[in-house]
């Protein structure tokens, strides 16, 4: 009776505990079908969610953002291209582009993210790097710039190759940089497209994504998600790309955003409509269990600082961009910490927005993030020949400090060489006192006088 008294005060003093100290349980990441996935921050590439993130996969069509990257970097939307005789026969999807065939950079590059165009991606390809083959090398040195770990593309297009592999984490960084780019949004959202005729096309060209987040309602464009059939039409998604072949299955890489903040995910080697259930199941696990932490707003004067050889004294310097940190919602924020690091020896000329530090944020031994500081205006030399010679930028700086070495050098030879010979003369008058110094010679009248009394 004595034990169950006890027994059943501490199971009171624990309800009551937990009344008044409520915890909140730790969500456990959610199950995917696909046998590899990732789901990350878009802002600061924190990885909220992974499933076999770096195993090598066959990434299908979505090689096609890397192309649409290398395009927007080293094309102008407007430049032209003529269809080669070889590029006709590439295989799978197409817009059936023909030999001799005129196309802007921008109508190829929606065939490339709309239509999903094999013989587009080989036309951009041999516009930038001249073939397939170069191509692939600059797609691969980008990628591994960009953070990819463990992909290699061999072409532009995604067609099946036993060396075309990436991973679904290297495919979210690629996605997150060229969700940066300008241009790249809006093509990664469209729909439809039209291409109208061309100098070997009478008629005009009707694109469609095939991506049904974007479009689909209705009918067959249904899931089951959590327990509930609904459209894959998903409002906060802003596309990005699927791909699809027999060896890679269904993939599908996605931004999504909400309440101003972008969260990617990618889906590798699904089944059928499944891609559309993981994808969502990783977009909405990401907005319903994470918060998004601003460190940092965009502009603000973080710190002032010294400039030499400038028409200024001192410049402000302020933050490149807004900093965001993911935070799982049951978890309490620590106190951040702020460590400003500023290059050393600041020189005029300084351009507005030149990075000239940052400053990282940290909570405890954590590293949370880090932002540029950059110079909020410009700083201009300082005019006239101490810029010239002591400002370390300037071009004729060298020249000019060996001349007034040399001049220097030389005057200071002279200067030697005088003080020498008045010494030598005083020594010699010190030994022989008939000999009269230049300096102490007696006037003309009393010379003459001393010549008549030595006769």
């Amino acid at each position: 009776m004595k034990k169950f008294q006890i027994l059943s005060f501490v199971l009171v003093a624990v309800i009551i505990n937990a009344i008044l100290n409520p915890s909140f349980a730790v969500v456990p990441p959610p199950e995917i079908s696909a046998p590899s996935g990732i789901l990350i921050d878009a802002e600061t590439g924190d990885v909220l969610y992974e499933k076999n993130a770096h195993e090598r996969m066959y990434p299908a069509s979505t090689t096609k953002i890397m192309t649409a990257i290398l395009t927007l970097e080293n094309a102008k939307l407007q430049d032209t291209v003529v269809i080669d005789k070889d590029t006709p026969f590439t295989e799978g999807n197409r817009i059936y582009a023909i030999e001799g065939e005129i196309f802007t950079v921008e109508q190829l590059l929606y065939a490339l993210m709309v239509e999903s165009a094999n013989d587009a991606a080989v036309a951009l390809a041999k516009h930038i790097s001249g073939s397939v083959e170069e191509f692939a090398k600059l797609m691969n040195q980008r990628a591994k710039e960009l953070g990819a770990k463990n992909t290699h593309f061999v072409n532009p297009n995604g067609l099946p190759d036993p060396e075309h592999v990436t991973t679904a984490y290297d495919l979210a960084m690629i996605a997150k940089y060229a969700m940066t780019l300008p241009k790249f949004p809006e093509i990664a959202k469209t729909v439809r497209y039209q291409i109208p005729p061309t100098n070997k096309q009478s008629e005009t060209r009707y694109l469609k994504s095939s991506n049904r987040f974007l479009w689909g309602v209705g009918g067959r464009n249904k899931i089951n998600y959590r327990g509930q059939w609904i459209d894959i039409k998903y409002d906060i998604v802003e596309g990005i790309k699927t791909g699809y072949t027999v060896q890679a299955q269904q993939c599908l890489v996605t931004s999504a955003q909400k309440d101003g903040h972008r969260l990617i995910s990618v889906i590798l080697k699904a089944q059928g409509t499944n891609i559309y259930a993981d994808s969502r199941t990783l977009i909405d696990y990401g907005f319903e269990n994470f918060q998004f932490v601003k460190l940092a707003d965009a502009g603000v004067n973080v710190k002032t600082v010294a400039i030499k050889g400038g028409q200024e004294k001192v410049l402000n310097l302020i933050t490149q961009k807004a900093l965001y940190k993911a935070v799982p919602i049951h978890e309490k924020i620590s106190p951040v910490d702020q460590m400003i690091k500023v290059e050393k020896d600041l020189r005029a000329p300084i351009h507005q927005g030149d990075v000239i530090g940052k400053i990282i944020y940290t909570s405890g031994e954590k590293i949370l993030g880090e932002v540029n500081l950059i110079a909020e205006t410009s700083v201009k030399a300082s005019e006239g020949i101490g810029m010239i010679v002591f400002h370390e930028k300037s071009k004729t700086k060298t020249v000019i400090r060996l001349i007034l070495s040399l001049l220097f050098l030389y005057l200071g030879w002279r200067t030697y060489v005088t003080w020498h010979r008045i010494r030598r003369r005083k020594s010699k008058a010190l030994k022989h006192p008939d000999i009269i110094l230049p300096s102490v010679q007696p006037a003309i009248g009393e010379r003459n006088r001393w010549k008549s009394k030595k006769k």
